[in-house]
């Protein structure tokens, strides 16, 4: 018999035979095969079973068994897999495909040359079929896929593959072995079936972790079908215990492999000594050693608790502090009274095997103080007289009228000790609540209580100076011009002369006294800055500047500003209809012709426009004129026509101009 790998030939030099493969009947009914056809799909059968186990055997020749031309295939693939030979070929009806053992199920995908034929795979039609593989067993297995092509003249085909399904693998090593504590001794190897692992006592459980080398093997630790378990260890009681994990890796053929883990919990510690022990406030008296049983903390008597914190050496060992179970505790101090105090801390620490060691620390909290001192005194309405001394409890201080308040910041000698300003508590160094003060004087009391209870009593006499009375002005100015007469803070009426061109002004005013308020042209202003802009209308401006002080006496100064009228009595602009001026406009020229006028032409307009028109106004022959606007008609006759424009200045200044308008004969 052929190698499975070799395709079966169908070409002979022999006449050819009738198609091995008949159809009778309709296409899309029932097929009936020939006697050629169940030969031929026999002989294929026979020839794909027998090519894997006689590989050696001579190439045979096939059955000289032509195709039918109409029946073939064009493309056949199977997935996952590949054919042999690994080229298809439409002449070519016998194929292999080998597969791993892991694989089930396997896609043929079929095409047929002609787009009338019909395919059928393993009897279903159609081209596309997942084909269910046998089970591989222990020694592999094979499926036989057949392909029927029926062409439209009912001729047939058959192309068989032959699946072959490799033998399940005997693999069952690990590839790797781990444990989440210790180490496995001797180190992890796949043929090494038995290991140690030695954990702390206080390690209570262990994750196992087994992968298999094949894929296909399975792993189960402890009986359970995983390759990670967390596994509880035994109590270590007082010698330790040893805990075996065993781990079984099955291969896919089903043959299996123990591993095997002992872990070894080590007895439990008999270390009940302390790492450190501390104390927030104070020093231990002496310093901290593990062999010394009995310290004592000194503390100030304004001290009301203290934390103690102890660590055992050893990690499984534990603390227990004043009946607590915990490393750090506040534990509050007995009250100091009047000799002081002194309270009992026992921190007991207890080893892994249950043997136990006791450390006693005694605070002492210190007697109270009789320190009813100040150590500085601030006043914020002025200063004191005497300067600040602790044994000195009177001071004076002089306030000006405003603002009319104070605050005290005093300073205890003792932080221990309290104190009062005014009646109201108040912190150490920190400005007490603000205090109203009277005109005259004020008495304000600073009691400050030892922490022995003992007071005493500073007095602050704060004498407030009565409101101010002057409103007077210390300096005054004008930006629009001079002030007539000088500036002296007696005189309140004041003359400036301000040209047509000044159209607002501003005024500075500096207060005599900086506790007066000031106002400029009825808006508030500020000593010594520039007022807001003030509008100057033409002629007398009268602007007040009150001071008031600050007592509420009022005073006023009256700047007088008279601004000129203007004096511009020009033409800016100047046309008439009849013809162009001789010469051309210019405003310091006030006598023009228009020469050459067409006798036909009886009339003109002028049209003239002021310098200012804002200020100044305008005739033309003795007839108002608006600036810019065509003045007329004006009747012409034959020969000289003069024409008067006369423009008056807002200062009633006039300048008149004349244009000759001569018509020809």
């Amino acid at each position: 018999m052929m190698p499975m790998s070799r395709s079966i030939s169908h070409q002979s030099s022999s006449p050819p035979r009738e198609s091995s493969i008949h159809h009778r009947g309709s296409i899309m009914g029932t097929h009936i095969f020939s006697r050629h056809t169940i030969w031929t799909v026999f002989v294929s059968l026979f020839v794909a079973l027998g090519l894997g186990a006689c590989s050696d055997v001579s190439n045979a020749p096939a059955p000289p068994t032509p195709l039918s031309p109409n029946a073939k295939l064009s493309n056949l693939t199977v997935s996952p897999g590949t054919i042999q030979p690994p080229v298809f070929s439409s002449d070519v009806t016998n194929y292999t495909v080998d597969v791993l053992t892991n694989i089930t199920n396997v896609t043929v995908v079929a095409q047929a040359q002609n787009a009338g034929a019909i395919v059928q795979i393993n009897g279903s039609t159609t081209t596309n079929l997942s084909v269910t593989l046998e089970a591989a067993g222990t020694t592999g297995s094979t499926t036989l896929v057949t392909i029927v092509v029926t062409a439209l003249d009912g001729s047939q085909n058959t192309y068989v593959v032959a699946v072959r399904r490799a033998a399940p693998a005997g693999n069952n090593n690990l590839q790797n072995l781990t444990v989440s504590q210790g180490t496995l001794d001797p180190v992890f190897n796949a043929s090494t079936q038995n290991y140690t692992v030695a954990v702390a006592t206080n390690i209570s459980t262990v994750t196992v972790a087994a992968q298999a080398q094949d894929a296909g093997a399975t792993v189960s630790i402890n009986g359970s079908p995983v390759t990670s378990q967390i596994v509880t260890l035994g109590d270590a009681g007082t010698s330790g215990s040893s805990t075996s994990v065993t781990i079984i890796v099955t291969a896919p053929n089903g043959t299996q492999k123990p591993y095997l883990v002992t872990v070894n919990r080590a007895a439990p510690g008999g270390n009940n000594n302390l790492q450190s022990l501390t104390v927030s406030q104070g020093s231990l008296d002496p310093a901290f050693t593990p062999s010394h049983l009995n310290y004592t903390v000194g503390v100030a008597t304004n001290i009301t608790s203290v934390a103690v914190t102890a660590q055992a050496q050893d990690a499984g060992a534990s603390v227990n502090i004043n009946g607590s179970s915990v490393t750090t505790l506040s534990v509050p101090l007995a009250d100091a009274g009047t000799t002081g105090s002194s309270t009992l801390v026992t921190v007991v620490v207890t080893a892994p095997n249950n043997n136990q060691k006791t450390y006693l620390v005694t605070v002492n909290r210190a007697a109270p103080g009789g320190n009813n001192n100040l150590s500085g005194l601030v006043v914020s309405a002025g200063t004191l007289v005497p300067t600040f001394s602790a044994s000195t409890t009177t001071y004076d201080v002089a306030a000006p009228n405003a603002p009319g308040t104070t605050t005290i910041t005093a300073t205890l000698s003792d932080p221990a000790a309290t104190m009062t300003v005014n009646g109201s508590p108040t912190a150490s160094g920190a400005p007490s609540v603000t205090i109203p003060l009277i005109v005259g004087q004020n008495s304000i009391p600073i009691v400050v209580t030892a922490p022995n209870n003992t007071q005493k009593t500073y007095i602050v006499r704060v004498t407030r100076a009565p409101a101010g009375s002057n409103n007077n002005l210390s300096g005054l100015s004008v930006s629009a011009g001079t002030l007539t007469p000088s500036f002296i803070a007696s005189t309140t009426s004041y003359n400036v002369a301000a040209p047509n061109a000044t159209a607002s002004t501003t005024i500075t005013a500096t207060l005599a006294d900086s506790t007066s308020s000031l106002t400029i042209n009825g808006a508030s202003a500020i000593s010594g800055a520039p007022s807001a802009n003030i509008l100057l209308a033409v002629g007398i401006n009268a602007i007040q500047v009150v001071v008031t002080a600050q007592n509420g006496d009022p005073k006023t100064y009256t700047v007088t500003v008279n601004r000129a009228s203007s004096a511009d009595n020009n033409l800016s602009g100047l046309s008439v209809s009849a013809g162009p001026l001789t010469p051309g406009f210019a405003q310091g020229t006030t006598s023009y012709a228009v020469n050459n006028v067409p006798n036909a032409t009886t009339n003109t307009t002028v049209t003239a426009t002021l310098s200012d028109p804002s200020t100044a106004t305008m005739t033309i022959n003795g007839s108002a004129a608006t600036s810019g606007a065509a003045f007329g008609p004006i009747s012409l006759n034959v020969g000289a026509n003069p024409i008067s424009i006369v423009v008056t200045a807002q200062d009633g200044t006039p300048k008149t101009y004349t244009v000759t308008v001569t018509v020809d004969q």
